[in-house]
C-alpha cells in the first residue's frame, strides 16, 4: 500500500516523537496548516516539502519515493534480516554440537570413574 505524503509526514513526526503543535513550530506555520497537511487537505509545495525534509534530517528523495521503492527498500532489510537469522542458527546448531560432545565427554569419564 502506498503511503500518501501527508501519511509520511505524520509516521516521521511521531517517530521524532512530536506532537502536531511542535512540528508546526518547527516549520513556523500554525497548527491547522500542518495539521491539513498530514491530512491531505492541503497540497504541499516544493519548498515545504524541502522544509519538512531538513526538519527530520532526510533526503528529499526519501519523502517522495513511491510505495515500491519502499517496498524494495523493506523487502532489502528483510533479507539482510533473514540472512542474519540464518546465521545465528548455524552457530546455535554448532554450539549445540559442542555443548553434545561436551556431555558426552563428561558422561565417558564420570562411568570410568
Amino acid at each position: 500500500m502506498m503511503k500518501t505524503l501527508g501519511q509520511k509526514f505524520k509516521i516521521l513526526r511521531q517517530k521524532k516523537g512530536l506532537n502536531q503543535m511542535a512540528m508546526a513550530e518547527l516549520l513556523d506555520i500554525s497548527i491547522p496548516a500542518y495539521s491539513k497537511l498530514e491530512t491531505g487537505i492541503t497540497d504541499p509545495n516544493f519548498s515545504r516539502i524541502h522544509q519538512i525534509a531538513s526538519v527530520h534530517e532526510i533526503d528529499i528523495r526519501q519523502l517522495l519515493n513511491t510505495g515500491e521503492e519502499e517496498k524494495s527498500e523493506q523487502e532489502g532489510e528483510i533479507e539482510r534480516l533473514r540472512s542474519r537469522v540464518l546465521e545465528l542458527e548455524s552457530s546455535v546448531i554448532r554450539l549445540q554440537g559442542k555443548l553434545i560432545d561436551l556431555y558426552d565427554k563428561d558422561d565417558r569419564r564420570m562411568k570410568q570413574d
